[in-house]
């Protein structure tokens, strides 16, 4: 009884500090740059006061539903750009992600190394970032709304 109480204890521990490690970013400070890519299609989008990030597999609902929710939200305003990132190759991702690409917007492909440096673990993920490349909010979009976007890109200093 006593082996299974300290293997409990040991795995309830590990839990933790796996959770603990995956967490990367922290509001107000900077993040990760997104930088040195391959954009689908050659489509970088411009530089804008506030970008939204989301992190993305293609082949899920809930990331399609998300994206296509924001992307929604997004344009309707001018000073923030839209970015997915997929791990996925232009050839494994699903054609729904090609509907966001724009001049405020692109889709980042083939790559973890982002996805390693904000400690992503799950798709959908999202982030906005401010000028300075600060986060403002993270987590999962389903979360977020056009109040609350709206809120940060015309009240948060430029």
């Amino acid at each position: 009884m006593k082996q299974v109480l300290h293997i409990v204890i040991a795995l309830v521990a590990l839990c933790f500090s796996i959770s603990a490690e995956a967490q990367t970013i922290s509001l107000g400070e900077r993040t990760p740059r997104i930088k040195k890519v391959k954009w689908l299609n050659g489509n970088q989008p411009q530089k804008c006061d506030f970008t939204y990030v989301e992190f993305i597999h293609s082949a899920s609902i809930s990331c399609q539903q998300s994206a296509k929710r924001i992307f929604d939200i997004v344009k309707e305003f001018d000073n923030i750009a839209f970015i997915l990132i997929s791990h996925q190759s232009a050839t494994e991702i699903d054609t729904w992600v090609t509907h966001h690409i724009n001049e405020r917007s692109g889709v980042v492909i083939d790559d973890t190394q982002i996805r390693n440096s904000f400690g992503v673990n799950y798709a959908p993920y999202a982030v906005i970032l401010d000028h300075k490349n600060r986060a403002l909010w993270f987590g999962n979009p389903q979360r977020l709304d056009r109040a609350k976007i709206e809120e940060f890109v015309t009240t948060k200093k430029k």
